[in-house]
């Protein structure tokens, strides 16, 4: 089925772009704060040849209008933009992938509509409070940076870190940083500078990561009766393993764990075949699964 795209308006009245392509059972992907469409560049396809695969951006992400509304960019809210595309496209379930921030959306989802929720991949993030374990003792640093700075301040230091992230030595200072893996290649590291600088909304950007910081799923996961697949990197600055991915996989009853040994953030560019195959994996076993009950 040719790719096509198309928009629908949230509940805040924000307009949130989508794209589909692929034919088969569905896969929703939801994104990580600051990434858009460009992060599954390496598995979006791989998968659409087998699957229904959506992909969406985030309000304020990409092509998607910034944020009306406060309440428009907490998770649930998030989620309900979620559940509201699969709608749109006469979906009635789909395996519900989250990235890094994504995977909160991806809980959410499944906390509001457990029965359209086939099975869950939660790759390289948490249930909850980001900056708890995102960047060692930066992380609470950051957020009590973005939580103290008025909305113009934010723009400001924004405009100064797209600066920064544009300048020639920006992808072999990520890698320094460990912020960026060492097998990321310039051209999938040029996707994400092209879209750190173009198509971020520094307002919503900010309430965002508040929003991320404020919610918590932990609640959930012991509740959580869908199949589910954890990839955790142990190398992973913003989610790593121990902290992240191998308490998901403890709290999450029947879980898998596919652990990556030099895992990064970056890990849907470095580790893409070993994510992909896995995933696939895991979702052929749904499809299985479904017949067969």
């Amino acid at each position: 089925m040719p790719a096509r795209e198309r928009t629908i308006v949230a509940a805040d009245g924000t307009r949130v772009f989508y794209r589909r392509e692929g034919e088969g059972p569905a896969l929703l992907l939801c994104n990580g704060i600051t990434t858009s469409r460009f992060f599954w560049t390496h598995l979006a396809p791989r998968w659409a040849r087998r699957f229904t695969v959506i992909t969406w951006d985030l309000k304020g992400h990409g092509r998607s209008e910034p944020a009306r509304t406060r309440e428009g960019v907490e998770i649930p809210a998030l989620a309900g933009d979620a559940l509201q595309i699969l709608h749109a496209e006469g979906l009635t379930d789909a395996a519900v992938i989250g990235f890094s921030m994504g995977c909160q959306v991806a809980l959410e989802v499944y906390r509001a509509a457990p029965s359209r929720v086939r099975g869950l991949v939660l790759l390289l993030g948490p249930a909850g409070r980001v900056f708890d374990t995102a960047l060692g003792p930066v992380g609470p640093i950051l957020h009590g940076l973005i939580a103290r700075l008025p909305v113009s301040g934010f723009r400001l230091a924004f405009r100064g870190a797209r600066g920064v992230v544009g300048l020639p030595g920006s992808r072999r200072l990520g890698q320094l940083l460990g912020l960026i893996g060492p097998a990321a290649t310039p051209a999938d590291v040029k996707l994400y500078i092209e879209h750190f600088v173009r198509e971020l909304d520094p307002g919503t950007l900010a309430a965002m990561a508040l929003a991320a910081q404020s919610h918590d799923a932990a609640d959930l996961l012991p509740t959580i009766a869908a199949p589910t697949l954890i990839v955790a990197g142990d190398r992973d600055v913003f989610a790593p393993a121990p902290r992240v991915g191998l308490p998901l996989h403890r709290a999450i009853p029947g879980s898998r764990l596919l652990r990556l040994e030099d895992g990064t953030h970056t890990s849907l560019f470095e580790h893409h075949a070993a994510i992909g195959a896995a995933v696939e994996r895991f979702c052929e076993g749904l499809t299985a699964r479904r017949e067969v009950g």
